[in-house]
């Protein structure tokens, strides 16, 4: 009697996933791992999910707000450089008081006409690493150049 509940119990869910499966098949949006290939995940306990998801339930007072819900996403999901960073590029400029990429001419200029105290003006390498950050990105993270600056010297 257990057996054949135990095999209902897997059955039933399995078909619906397939089924749900071949219902997506046309959607690109829907991600998400259905059917046997999930089935196998769950009963071999997988180190290595496809597609792993976790459903957060915000309290009452945040429940009705797509902003809020959005912040809070974008603040507990790891997010690495690769993330923010839209292009990223090797130079080499060798004199610290001009530089070579056109876009960063007039940040050189002011960086050299403003005295800044805290940072130390002699550069390492003649190398320049140069990211260029996607503001929309950055926002949906609610991430600030302080913070990625803070990260970059912690690390490097």
């Amino acid at each position: 009697m257990v057996g054949s509940i135990g095999a209902q119990s897997i059955g039933e869910p399995a078909t619906q996933m397939t089924l749900n499966t071949f219902h997506f098949a046309g959607v690109s949006a829907k991600n998400v791992t259905l059917g046997v290939p999930r089935l196998k995940e769950i009963i071999n306990v997988a180190k290595n999910i496809k597609t792993p998801s976790m459903k957060i339930y915000l309290k009452d007072k945040y429940k009705k707000s797509q902003e809020t819900a959005t912040l809070f996403g974008g603040k507990i999901e790891h997010t690495t450089l690769s993330h923010v960073v839209r292009n990223s590029a090797i130079y080499y400029d060798p004199d610290p008081t001009k530089t070579i990429v056109k876009d960063d001419e007039l940040l050189i200029a002011l960086y050299n006409d403003v005295p800044i105290i805290d940072i130390e003006r002699q550069r390492m390498s003649s190398w320049l690493l140069r990211f260029e950050l996607d503001n929309d990105k950055m926002q949906f993270k609610d991430m600030s150049m302080g913070l990625i600056e803070k990260k970059i010297h912690e690390n490097f």
